[in-house]
C-alpha cells in the first residue's frame, strides 16, 4: 500500500555548504513492520532539493537503530552520494507523551497539595482568633452558669471543627504527597530513556538542477515487538469454532510510533541467509560422566511443564454476545516463501512506554470435530476439546487464547503450533454437564508377602456420568505405574478394555456416553519386590 507522507517543503540555497554544515530534514515515521522481537521503522520526507552538493540531516531516530540494516532511498532528479548512521549525544530522544501524562498529573498534584496547605493556614488563622477572644467578659461583668456553659459549648465546637478539619487535610496532603512521590519515581525510569543519544542519519546529495525529491529510509530497532493472542468461541459443539486472532505489540525504542501503518510479521529478521557447510563428523569413544548435571540436564531442568489437559484452569463469568460487535480495520494477509505477515491499513499510535496495544488482526470460521477429554487422576473434570484440521491455512502462530463457550468464559488454553500434526487440537475448557469419579476399590487394595517378596496390589474405578441431552464422545486417561528397576515388577491385572502404552504407563479408554446415561472402567494393577525394600505407591 502506498502512503502519502506529510510533505515538508525545504528551500535549500544554491551556496556551497561546508562538509560540517547540515540542513536538517524533519522525516514522518510512515510504516513500522514489527517482529516478534524488534521492529523495522520507515520515515518518509519530502523535501525540495537546489542545485548542488548538500549534506542533509535526518534527526530523532531511534538509540536502538541498527547502522548495519538502514536503507534510504530517494524519488526524484538528484544522486545520494554517501549514507552515514551515527548517535547524537548533544540531542534526546522526544519526550513521550506518557513522560508528558506523568508530569501533568505531579503538575496536578503540587496545586492539590498548595491548596490544601493555604487552607489550613486559614484554619490556623481562624483556631488563633479563636483563642486570643476567648476571654469572657471584664473583671467586673457577672454572667451566670447558663451562658458560660453555652458560651464554651460554642467555642470548643468551633475549636473541635478547626482541628478536625486541620487533621484531614494533612492526611490529604500526606496522601498527595505519597501519590507524587510514586510518580516522581516512575518519571526518572522514564527519563533515563528520554536522556538516551538518539540516531540521525547523514545523507550526502547532488542534483544538477533545482529537483523536488522524496526520501524513504528504513532501519531496524530493537525493544519492539509483537506476540499473538487469540479468543475462541463455540456456540454449540454442533458449529464451527470462531477465532479472533489478535496482535499484542509493545515497544520501547525512545520513539513514539505516531499514526504509522503497522505491519505485523512471524519472520526473524536475525535469521542468516547463509547456506549452511558440513564439517567433517568425528567419531571416539564417549566416557560417561555420572558426577553433577550436564548442560543438556540443566537446561532441560529449566524448561516449564507442558500444560496438559488436566492442568488448565476452569474460570466462569457470563458475556453478552447479543451486543453487535465492532468492525475490525482491514487488513491485508501478506504471504511469500519465508512466512507471512498482516498489515493493518489504518494508521494507529504506539507510544515508547511499553504497554500493550492490542490490534484485532483477523476473525476466523473453521470446521472442527469435538470431543471430549478426562485424567480423573488429576482432575475429576471433563474438558471438551476441539480438532481444527488444515490449520496451517489459518496462519496462526502460538499464543494464550481465551476460550467461550456459549454465552460464558470459560477459562483460557493455548495454541501450539509447533505440534507435527494435520490437526490442531485446543482444548475449550471444562464441561460440568459430566460428572467424574475415581475411587479407590479397598475390597480389591491388598499387601501380600510370598517368599522374599511383598505384593501389593491397587484396585480404581472411574465412574463417568453424562447429564447431558445429548450423547458424548470421551477419550478417558488412567495411568500404571512403570518400573525403572528390575527388582520390581508391575503388572496390570484389569483394565476393562482400555489400551495401555507399555512405555509410558498411559492407559485410553476411548468411549461413547448415552445422554443420561453412566459408564465405569476398573483399572487395577499389582507391584511385586523386595520385602525389605520400600515402594511408594499412590
Amino acid at each position: 500500500m502506498k502512503t502519502t507522507a506529510i510533505a515538508i517543503f525545504i528551500l535549500i540555497t544554491s551556496g556551497i555548504l561546508s562538509a560540517q554544515e547540515y540542513t536538517d530534514i524533519q522525516s514522518k515515521i510512515t510504516k513500522v513492520t514489527i517482529f516478534p522481537d524488534r521492529a523495522q521503522l520507515e520515515r518518509e520526507a519530502d523535501i525540495n532539493i537546489a542545485k548542488g552538493k548538500f549534506i542533509l540531516r535526518i534527526p530523532g531516530l531511534s538509540p536502538y537503530a541498527n547502522a548495519s540494516s538502514l536503507q534510504v532511498k530517494g524519488e526524484g532528479n538528484f544522486m545520494i552520494l554517501s549514507v552515514k548512521l551515527h548517535q547524537n549525544y548533544l540531542e534526546n530522544a522526544e519526550e513521550s507523551e506518557a513522560v508528558k501524562k506523568i508530569r501533568k498529573k505531579i503538575d496536578d498534584l503540587k496545586l492539590k497539595i498548595e491548596d490544601e496547605q493555604t487552607d489550613i493556614e486559614i484554619l490556623k488563622e481562624k483556631e488563633a482568633f479563636l483563642s486570643a477572644n476567648k476571654v469572657i467578659g471584664g473583671a467586673n461583668e457577672k454572667i451566670t452558669a447558663q451562658e458560660l456553659a453555652s458560651i464554651t459549648e460554642v467555642y470548643t465546637a468551633n475549636l473541635e471543627e478547626i482541628r478536625i478539619g486541620i487533621l484531614n487535610k494533612n492526611r490529604l496532603i500526606n496522601k498527595y504527597k505519597d501519590e507524587k512521590q510514586k510518580l516522581q519515581n516512575q518519571l526518572q525510569g522514564a527519563l533515563r530513556l528520554s536522556r538516551m543519544p538518539t540516531s540521525e542519519v547523514i545523507i550526502s546529495v547532488s542534483a544538477d538542477q533545482p529537483t523536488r525529491a522524496l526520501l524513504t529510509l528504513s532501519y531496524l530497532a530493537g525493544n519492539a515487538g509483537w506476540y499473538p493472542s487469540y479468543d475462541i468461541r463455540v456456540n454449540d459443539i454442533e458449529e464451527d469454532v470462531n477465532i479472533i486472532y489478535k496482535a499484542n505489540v509493545w515497544q520501547n525504542t525512545g520513539i513514539d510510533w505516531k499514526k504509522a501503518i503497522l505491519v505485523f510479521s512471524d519472520a526473524d529478521p536475525s535469521e542468516s541467509g547463509t547456506l549452511p557447510a558440513l564439517h567433517p563428523n568425528y567419531l571416539d569413544f564417549y566416557e560417561v560422566r555420572t558426577k553433577g548435571l550436564g548442560t543438556s540436564a540443566r537446561t532441560m531442568a529449566k524448561q516449564p511443564k507442558a500444560m496438559d489437559v488436566a492442568e488448565q484452569e476452569a474460570v466462569t463469568f457470563e458475556y453478552d454476545t447479543e451486543q453487535e460487535e465492532a468492525s475490525i480495520p482491514p487488513v491485508n494477509l501478506i504471504t511469500n516463501t519465508r512466512g507471512f505477515s498482516f498489515e493493518v491499513n489504518i494508521p494507529q499510535t504506539v507510544n515508547s512506554d511499553g504497554n500493550n496495544l492490542v490490534t484485532e488482526l483477523q476473525r476466523l470460521s473453521t470446521d472442527a470435530s469435538y470431543k471430549y477429554k478426562t485424567v480423573p487422576k488429576l482432575r475429576k473434570e471433563a474438558f471438551l476439546t476441539a480438532d481444527i484440521p488444515d490449520w496451517e491455512a489459518l496462519n496462526l502462530l502460538n499464543g494464550e487464547a481465551n476460550i467461550y463457550f456459549g454465552n460464558t468464559f470459560t477459562g483460557t488454553s493455548v495454541i501450539n503450533t509447533t505440534q507435527i500434526s494435520d490437526t490442531l487440537n485446543v482444548s475449550l475448557g471444562t464441561d460440568k454437564g459430566i460428572t467424574i469419579e475415581r475411587e479407590r476399590l479397598k475390597e480389591f487394595t491388598s499387601t501380600r508377602l510370598i517368599g522374599l517378596n511383598k505384593v501389593e496390589t491397587r484396585s480404581y474405578r472411574i465412574r463417568i456420568r453424562n447429564n447431558k441431552s445429548k450423547d458424548i464422545d470421551i477419550d478417558v486417561y488412567g495411568q500404571v505405574p512403570i518400573s525403572r528397576n528390575k527388582d520390581i515388577e508391575v503388572e496390570a491385572t484389569e483394565l476393562s478394555g482400555g489400551t495401555m502404552n507399555k512405555f509410558s504407563g498411559e492407559v485410553k479408554w476411548q468411549t461413547s456416553i448415552a445422554a443420561r446415561d453412566t459408564q465405569e472402567f476398573i483399572l487395577s494393577y499389582t507391584v511385586k519386590y523386595p520385602k525389605n525394600k520400600k515402594v511408594l505407591l499412590e
